[in-house]
């Protein structure tokens, strides 16, 4: 039996060609990863945007200083420009403003079990949630009921005649 010389060197020293089979699964392979990165890319995007999102902290006028007197807890509501998405669209915003002595406190008004809105109750110095009876002190404090902690308060300046709080968009 004769073999080719030249049919036996080539294969020795050739690679060997792949198969069709293994050349189609690389190209469906590479398909499915590019799909995958066009479908996912923008999924995490929109996922990671507020993370990445940086809050701004703007000083607001709520009131003017002479507004609010000694020991007095006023309720007061305040107009935010804040972006939306791609809107600028202004906002309505309440806040408690407590004065004891020459400091000012500001209270927000959300309580801290579920979100519900407070209330003032003047006569029993009380903030009042309406939806699981939470009951917070006028230092904003947990008295009773199931809110986990007290009541967020904002930065306080008073300043040219005017109180301002600092609240973060």
């Amino acid at each position: 039996m004769k073999t080719n010389r030249k049919q036996a060197n080539n294969t020795a020293s050739d690679p060997p060609k792949p198969a069709r089979r293994t050349v189609l699964g690389w190209l469906v392979a590479a398909i499915n990863l590019v799909v995958g990165a066009v479908v996912v890319g923008p999924v995490l995007g929109f996922i990671g945007s507020p993370v990445m999102r940086r809050s701004k902290s703007n000083w607001v006028p709520i009131l003017d200083d002479a507004e609010l007197g000694p020991g007095q807890t006023r309720e007061t509501s305040y107009i935010l420009r804040v972006r939306d998405g791609f809107a600028v669209v202004d906002r309505k915003y309440t806040v408690f403003l407590k004065r004891s002595g020459e400091d000012v406190v500001a209270f927000d008004p959300t309580c801290t079990h579920l979100g519900c809105r407070v209330t003032w109750v003047e006569g029993k110095e009380r903030y009042l949630c309406p939806c699981h009876g939470g009951v917070f002190d006028a230092d904003g404090n947990v008295v009773s009921g199931p809110p986990p902690k007290p009541l967020i308060t904002y930065p306080v300046k008073v300043e040219d005649g005017k109180i301002w709080i600092q609240k973060k968009v």
